[in-house]
């Protein structure tokens, strides 16, 4: 159980950036050979030609209702095969892991949870089934609503890929509409999906990038955070998460489910959660962004002779000032900069380019002076400057779009945001590429500002794609540059 959380994923041991921390199969799976992602509607008429309903897993996940959030159980030990920490292993220079489905859960009406059962597919994971809220797709429900008649759910789950797996199918009669219904707000709350696989791994596999969604039961059970410190993607058909920073033992393992909105500022992220997922997060970068009084580094009292105004108050009054600033230049860049920008890029108006990119520094310039007037502590100012990446997105652009090349210095601020608050995703990965070729040209390949930007560059992949050999970490950082940023 987690304190005012319910149900969550908790490391039973310490693990490395790169250690996976779950690789497991799905319950149902959609894959387009076109870059975009399916519907979620293919996935419920999957759920019911294939007649995988009949899982234990429909009686403990998040249907939306106040009832769907009362169920406990466990998973049995042993049915999950332990992952090596090698990249290879989940799919990288290999293939990944396909199992014809995820183990059952065990239902507490039935037998009582496995102090020890393991997380899912995992190595180093533990699934605390307790009493949650709502949490969005990470609820639970509290007790099946079964068809008379039904097969038992293993028989259905074990092989559906099988002649038998399929013979025990065809016994389960459909579900009424009611039902139905239920079982399309369960693949609403608790699927995922994206417009491609990994471009890099896929090209290691020799595979082209597929559109994708899918339901992965024991994924669910991880948690959300702004900051998480787990990172996941699809290879094959496998959801393979790793650990994107260190996670001691009886740490919560948790994960991102905004995608992009992740970069926005505070009051849009938790809106965005609370609209479509139904709580409020207390993610430990929501906590300090929403009590950053408390954060930021104060003078106690102002030094002999300074005619400035100084202590808490003083330097809460600069904060509010920061977060009005850093949310008008948001809204700024949404609404009127970013499409003035693609229309001035479109028409090749380097004037108007340029005005733009004199007018988003500006912007920036007055933030940073705030920073310096508030002392903000680090993590707090990473924090911010990771909820206006899409400012310093579009000076980037813009500076690319005048011909000036990349800001090095611009490119390490979003880096160092970028690692804290989303460690091992695409763009992480694409940033510390951007910052390393950057770097190098404008200091040269043995400076030491060069060495530091290639660790950045090793730590971001290590996250992505485990601790992988010379060889094939040499491969990935070449694929990401050639497919994101050349091709970008």
């Amino acid at each position: 159980m987690l304190e005012g959380k319910g149900r969550g994923v908790i490391a039973t041991r310490d693990m490395a950036p790169g250690d996976v921390v779950l690789a497991t199969a799905p319950l149902a799976f959609v894959a387009s050979p076109h870059r975009q992602r399916p519907s979620g509607e293919l996935v419920v008429d999957q759920i019911l030609d294939r007649r995988l309903y009949g899982s234990k897993w429909f009686s403990v996940l998040y249907d939306g209702s106040a009832r769907s959030s009362k169920a406990q159980f466990g998973l049995a030990p042993g049915t999950a095969p332990e992952p090596s920490p090698s990249g290879d292993s989940t799919g990288v220079g290999a293939d990944a892991p396909r199992s014809a489905q995820p183990p059952e859960p065990v239902l507490a009406s039935t037998s009582a949870p496995s102090a020890g059962a393991k997380g899912g597919a995992g190595g180093g994971a533990t699934a605390a089934a307790a009493t949650p809220k709502k949490k969005g797709f990470l609820a639970s429900r509290a007790a099946a609503r079964r068809s008379k008649g039904a097969a038992p759910a293993g028989d259905v789950a074990a092989a559906v890929d099988s002649a038998e797996g399929r013979a025990a199918a065809q016994t389960l009669p459909l579900p009424d509409r009611r039902e139905q219904t239920r079982l399309a707000k369960i693949v609403k709350f608790n699927c995922f999906g994206d417009d491609a696989e990994d471009l890099a791994a896929a090209a290691c596999r020799g595979e082209e990038p597929r559109g994708h969604i899918g339901l992965w039961p024991e994924f669910a059970l991880l948690n959300h955070s702004c900051a998480p410190n787990a990172v996941n993607f699809v290879v094959g058909d496998a959801m393979v998460v790793r650990a994107c920073r260190p996670i001691r033992a009886g740490e919560e393992v948790t994960i991102s489910y905004l995608g992009r909105p992740q970069l926005l500022p505070f009051r849009k992220r938790i809106s965005i959660l609370s609209e479509d997922y139904g709580f409020e997060c207390t993610c430990q970068r929501c906590v300090i962004i929403g009590n950053v009084d408390l954060t930021v580094c104060r003078m106690p009292a102002a030094p002999p002779g300074c005619l400035l105004p100084c202590g808490p108050q003083a330097e809460e009054a600069h904060y509010d000032k920061v977060e009005d600033v850093y949310g008008e230049l948001a809204e700024a860049v949404e609404e009127r900069l970013g499409p003035a920008f693609l229309e001035a890029r479109d028409k090749g108006d380097t004037e108007a380019i340029a005005e733009l990119q004199r007018e988003v520094q500006s912007w920036l310039r007055r933030l940073y002076g705030l920073f310096r007037k508030t002392l903000l502590a680090p993590d707090v100012r990473h924090y911010v400057v990771a909820s206006m990446y899409d400012a310093y997105d579009l000076a980037l652009s813009c500076a690319t779009a005048l011909g000036q090349g990349e800001d090095a210095s611009s490119l390490q601020a979003c880096l160092k945001a970028m690692e804290l608050v989303s460690g091992g995703s695409d763009l992480h990965v694409i940033l510390a590429v951007r910052h390393h070729d950057a770097t190098v040209q404008a200091h040269g390949e043995g400076s030491p500002l060069a060495r530091l930007a290639r660790e950045a560059l090793r730590r971001a992949h290590v996250a992505r794609y485990g601790p992988v050999s010379e060889a094939l970490m040499e491969r990935l950082v070449r694929l990401n540059r050639e497919l994101h940023v050349q091709d970008g």
